[in-house]
């Protein structure tokens, strides 16, 4: 039997990227989503890299945690 007293690591995992992504989308007038496969960790780090450069920011999470949120919360212009 397995006792659990609160939210797994995989939630709270979840909530930490739901929230990055909502205050970006709070602070910056312009964002993009963008669906990738088949790209290296080495490739998304020089992405990363060159966003920095540019005061860009990169927030990355796997496609259904940020998907079912921002379809619920979403209200076009």
């Amino acid at each position: 039997m397995k006792v659990t007293s609160g939210p797994s690591a995989k939630t709270l995992r979840k909530e930490k990227v739901w929230e990055q992504t909502q205050e970006c989308l709070q602070k910056y007038s312009k964002c993009m989503f963008v669906n990738v496969d088949n790209v290296t960790s080495k490739q998304i780090c020089i992405m990363r890299k060159q966003f920095r450069e540019i005061g860009a920011v990169m927030c990355m999470g796997k496609n259904v945690s940020g998907t079912r949120q921002f379809t619920k919360s979403y209200r076009p212009l």
